[in-house]
């Protein structure tokens, strides 16, 4: 099993990610930036239990991998991911028989 953390770089991608109830454990913000859109963030995420951050731009650049972060980036919660050889290795050990039937795997994560 894998863990993977979400990566949400800028101001719409950010304040619907807030807005969608996607679990944001740190929002780092542009220090100094507090134009409408960065209030709204948050505000979102004053709603929840994420912390806030506020860095430069060089810290920005780092955490999103690009320049394209609009000052703003959120880091989700980190999710654990199984492989279908764990799913399958589960179901036997409960003794359940998955072979004769397919599995269906549905996936909500996003493309980046």
């Amino acid at each position: 099993m894998r863990y993977n953390e979400l990566t949400f770089q800028g101001r719409n991608a950010v304040l619907e990610a807030f807005r969608s109830g996607k679990t944001i454990d740190k929002l780092f913000i542009l220090d100094g930036c507090q134009d409408g859109p960065i209030k709204s963030i948050v505000r979102e995420a004053k709603k929840t239990d994420a912390i806030i951050n506020y860095v430069d731009k060089e810290r920005l650049d780092r955490l999103a991998g690009t320049g394209h972060h609009q000052g703003v980036v959120a880091i989700g919660a980190a999710y654990e991911y199984a492989e279908v050889e764990d799913i399958l290795a589960a179901a036997k050990e409960k003794g359940e028989n998955p072979q004769p039937e397919p599995i269906y795997l549905e996936s909500s994560g996003s493309w980046f």
